[in-house]
């Protein structure tokens, strides 16, 4: 059958997308004791490139080994074994691989540091108590940030990696100095949002130096924290248009922190939810199936020419060809679906599927995004492993699973994971 989402992509870097279905980033949590890449990131990656995806955006790789998302995240620092990456890379055969580059800033749980960094000495994570209270990153340090982006995004390349995705949501480092609330700081690097935004700027412009003609650098930016004092819809119409000024080759919208986790479809968006019945109200059924559309569509006003991705909460064929035959977005990006039937993609534009319907629950109120989130990275991990997912999983299990995982390797993996940091 014919679909729009069957039509190629071609980004501003060259790089062409073969449709505009987009394996969107999921962390993995595969990588050895020393974060470096395994087969078992091969295996699920050839998975996901059978599938029929026109990209694959991996999970966080890291910049910095001492501040961790998880604790077997890939670390893309002067330690990073280039050739396990390249075997990755040939793993998915011709279809697009793009990392996606983070640091957590004061999301890094206490099982990776003591003492995580943010833009200002604010609270901690306020989540069952994971998180200690961050320290403010100097402004050598910030400059080490910014240096450390453009190293890994050079060691990408180096593998064969056809870019890079700037990570500047979910609550991590580059969405922290976004944010009023976690961005407090004084200097250049902090008041109104020219010097907030100026750190990712910055991270976007040393990506693009250090990797070279022909190399796709994008960048995942959040919509609104969805809190009172946080980055709202109106500075990232802002961001958007500064974004669009420097090269950015796809741009990707989410929203949400571990606080407010939307991107998972968690957390109270009452208001967006009301938005999303007005947009309905049009006629849209894509308004009320993506979190993010409203957003998306008033970024396509400011984005100029720069391709645009949406993530989160797209279920249907009928709204993902609805966002993009409306010129709203240029593609879709699926994450979760994935995680449960890696094939998806190939249904949905041969027409074997109309869409897919994820698992539900009901769990202990203490445990819900935990419970949710690490139910699809043990389905993650059964493929890494060479097996199929497994729909009956229980929730319960997998969540307490990550939580004593996390923290046996925290105790017996930091030491050795900060000593190599000093010589990185």
């Amino acid at each position: 059958m014919s679909s729009v989402l069957a039509k190629p992509l071609v980004l501003p870097s060259g790089l062409t997308l073969p449709n505009r279905i987009v394996k969107a980033p999921m962390t993995e949590n595969l990588a050895d004791r020393r974060n470096q890449p395994t087969v078992r990131h091969e295996r699920v990656y050839r998975r996901w490139a059978e599938g029929g995806a026109g990209m694959l955006v991996t999970g966080n790789l890291m910049v910095d080994r001492r501040y961790l998302e998880r604790s077997r995240n890939i670390v893309a620092d002067a330690h990073l074994d280039v050739d396990a990456l390249r075997r990755v890379v040939a793993a998915t055969g011709d279809v697009p691989l793009v990392a996606q580059l983070g640091h957590p800033g004061r999301q890094c749980t206490r099982y990776i540091t003591t003492r995580p960094v943010a833009p200002s000495e604010v609270e901690a994570v306020a989540l069952l108590g994971s998180f200690a209270r961050p320290r403010a990153l100097t402004a050598a340090e910030i400059g080490e940030v910014v240096a450390a982006f453009a190293a890994s995004a050079r060691r990408c390349r180096e593998a064969g990696m056809d870019g890079v995705q700037v990570h500047a949501a979910h609550g991590y480092l580059l969405a922290q100095f976004l944010s009023p609330h976690t961005n407090r700081r004084t200097d250049e690097w902090g008041g109104d949002l020219a010097g907030r935004a100026k750190l990712l700027l910055e991270v976007v412009r040393a990506c693009h130096e250090a990797a070279g003609d022909g190399f796709s650098v994008g960048v995942k930016l959040n919509s609104s924290d969805f809190r009172h004092g946080g980055f709202s819809e109106d500075d990232a119409a802002e961001v958007v248009s500064l974004l669009a000024a420097e090269d950015v080759d796809l741009l990707e919208i989410s929203g949400g922190t571990y606080e407010s986790p939307e991107m998972f479809g968690l957390a109270d968006m009452s208001g967006v939810q009301e938005s999303r019945v007005e947009q309905a109200e049009e006629g849209t059924r894509a308004f009320k199936e993506a979190y993010f559309a409203g957003f998306a569509r008033r970024a396509r006003t400011v984005a100029g020419d720069m391709p645009l991705l949406l993530t989160g909460g797209l279920r249907t064929r009928e709204a993902m060809e609805s966002l993009v035959e409306s010129g709203a977005v240029d593609a879709v990006g699926l994450g979760r679906p994935l995680a449960v039937d890696p094939e998806l993609p190939t249904k949905l534009l041969d027409g074997a599927a109309d869409g897919i319907e994820l698992p539900s629950y009901s769990p202990p109120p203490l445990i819900t995004a935990a419970g949710e989130s690490e139910w699809y990275e043990a389905q993650i991990g059964r493929m890494g492993d060479g097996e199929d997912v497994d729909p009956s999983l229980n929730h319960v299990l997998a969540a307490g699973r990550y939580v004593v995982g996390e923290i046996v390797r925290g105790l017996t993996e930091g030491p050795r994971r900060r000593r190599l940091a000093r010589t990185a």
